[in-house]
């Protein structure tokens, strides 16, 4: 046997071991290959993080035609790669982008929340300790509810009323009502009172009870001798 100067792999030799799979392309063809391949997957990689994107950041409909055409490219970049010479990694490719596309976001919603960007981007519910001071208000409000005032400004329907020491913004029913006007307080809208033109109850008159001069704790006369 004479020594073979070259790799068996790198020449054909049909006698022997017959043409490779290697040999029937050239160089420059398996890098094209080989680059389209990698350049699938990195579309497919930016595709689900514009599709992340655009679930939490409304672009109009922009980020989803970025992600459809990403795809679209990533998956012809797959079929220039893979479909003539391994058709399995072609449709391997492609059940992998249906099932990330579902996977990508069910994990968005998930973890995306909880991060330091999240937390930024999203707006959180308030808790229990923000409402309370608004609560308090209400309730201080509701405790007006029937009193009566006079305002201070005309309501137009809006303006400044005055009840016991304290002023209130308040509206009326959809009537001007004049400044130093006696009203009512109905009920409580928001942070602002409604009112309406009423004058309180007259007490009526006032009757004084007269004093005798018999001891309150004799409630009898002592017989006398």
């Amino acid at each position: 046997m004479f020594p073979v100067p070259f790799p068996l792999h790198f020449i054909e030799w049909p006698a022997l071991t017959g043409p490779s799979p290697a040999s029937r392309l050239p160089e420059s063809c398996r890098l094209m290959f080989e680059s389209y391949g990698l350049l699938a997957v990195l579309l497919l990689v930016v595709g689900l993080i514009i599709l992340v994107a655009e679930v939490f950041i409304p672009s109009g409909g922009v980020l989803a035609i970025l992600t459809t055409i990403t795809l679209c490219l990533s998956l012809a970049c797959a079929y220039a790669a893979w479909y003539q010479r391994y058709p399995a990694a072609w449709w391997g490719f492609c059940g992998l982008v249906v099932l990330t596309i579902p996977t990508t976001l069910g994990s968005a919603f998930y973890i995306f929340p909880k991060t330091a960007m999240g937390r930024r981007v999203l707006l959180e519910a308030p808790d229990a300790t923000e409402l309370e001071p608004y609560a308090d208000e209400i309730a201080r409000l509701e405790q007006h509810i029937g009193k009566f005032g006079k305002t201070l400004t005309m309501l137009n329907p809006g303006g400044l009323v005055v009840v016991g020491n304290e002023r209130l913004h308040a509206f009326s029913e959809g009537q001007m009502v004049d400044p130093g006007c006696s009203i009512e307080v109905l009920e409580i809208r928001g942070m602002r009172v409604l009112v309406r033109p009423g004058e309180p109850p007259d007490p009526g008159p006032q009757t004084n009870v007269a004093l005798t001069d018999r001891n309150p704790a004799v409630d009898f006369d002592l017989p006398t001798e």
